[in-house]
């Protein structure tokens, strides 16, 4: 696959140092689901970080954590998840920190959230145009004529056709392309610095799923805002993103450019997930498995998740979790023996 390049002051809600080129930073997140059959251990120890204006990619298997990891970056983890530990440092304050109030100014003004299903997202007894002008004026002292005008503008800009007509329509009365529009110019209505788009591709056929990147692409460098694209497509993720972070098992295990990502990983999880895309310039007789299956987060794996599908796996892989430490400067990986793994590549 060809990729081209493309001083302190602590209070009661936390400030912290933080590099001028970075937006967000997650450290440690941990988020728990208290049910029933035993703890979820969804989200465990994860940290990142998010430049400005930059699209920064998460990727990893459906059930690795990704969403859970999104949703407690705004606070937004339902009951039963509590949100046990960690940071996430947004222009230098911890928004987990904050109060209700204070949060709510953020959500849907400075940071906007695209959610998998437009439909179970909007509600279907108002109009789209009310729902886009409802985030408006929850966040700017604006009449509801003006709001609706600039629900219309916004409309037309993510290319729905006949925006003026169509403003009124329910979401029934759209396709899931065109809903998917719907929920991008509402996540765009009040001029977002950080946009999280969940898997915002999910059941659309593979022109939309195009046209729909393209209008984040565009937007994005229209509007200078940094992007969280969170997939478990690594193709969408060559052609979109700038850097990325691979999620297995509720833990982040690698981290880097996408460039680096496709040209040197160093976890073996993502050279299992490299090894499986197919190729047209390989003639091969069958596509490449990861043998075993994704570890119940019920009762995971000790020490590292991955072992127990890892031929590389030692003992000390099933008794220590290995931490997340830089390789390159933007190169982090999480394995014990990933320099030996690697050794005769370098």
């Amino acid at each position: 696959m060809t990729i081209t390049e493309q001083s302190i002051r602590e209070d009661d809600i936390g400030i912290s140092n933080q590099d001028d080129d970075i937006l967000v930073r997650v450290k440690d997140l941990t988020t728990y689901f208290y049910t029933e059959f035993g703890i979820v251990r969804a989200v465990e120890g994860v940290s990142f970080h998010i430049k400005k204006g930059e699209f920064f990619g998460l990727v990893g298997e459906s059930g690795c954590g990704k969403t859970v990891t999104a949703l407690s970056c705004l606070n937004l983890v339902r009951f039963p998840g509590i949100i046990e530990g960690g940071e996430v440092y947004y222009k230098g304050t911890d928004v987990l920190k904050l109060k209700d109030k204070d949060i709510r100014k953020i959500r849907g003004a400075e940071i906007s959230m695209i959610f998998q299903d437009p439909l179970s997202s909007l509600n279907p007894v108002f109009t789209v145009g009310e729902q886009i002008a409802e985030v408006i004026r929850l966040h700017e002292d604006i009449k509801k004529d003006e709001a609706k005008e600039r629900a219309i503008k916004l409309m037309k800009e993510v290319g729905i056709p006949l925006a003026k007509e169509r403003v009124d329509d329910y979401p029934h009365q759209f396709s899931g392309g065109m809903r998917q529009r719907v929920m991008i110019s509402r996540a765009l209505s009040c001029n977002p610095t950080l946009l999280i788009a969940d898997e915002p591709t999910t059941a659309l056929d593979v022109t939309i799923q195009a046209q729909i990147l393209e209008i984040i692409r565009g937007l994005q460098k229209n509007y200078g805002m940094s992007v969280l694209l969170i997939t478990h497509n690594l193709g969408i993720i060559a052609e979109n993103c700038q850097r990325v972070g691979v999620m297995y098992g509720g833990h982040i295990v690698e981290t880097a450019s996408v460039k680096t990502i496709y040209k040197d990983p160093r976890h073996p999880y993502t050279q299992a997930l490299m090894a499986a895309i197919p190729r047209l310039d390989l003639t091969i007789d069958k596509l490449q498995t990861l043998p075993g299956s994704v570890p119940d987060l019920i009762e995971p794996p000790t020490g590292c998740r991955f072992h127990p599908r890892c031929s590389y796996a030692t003992s000390k892989c099933a008794e220590e979790v290995p931490p997340l430490e830089t390789w390159t400067p933007d190169h982090d990986v999480a394995c014990h023996h990933h320099e030996e793994i690697n050794a005769s590549k370098d």
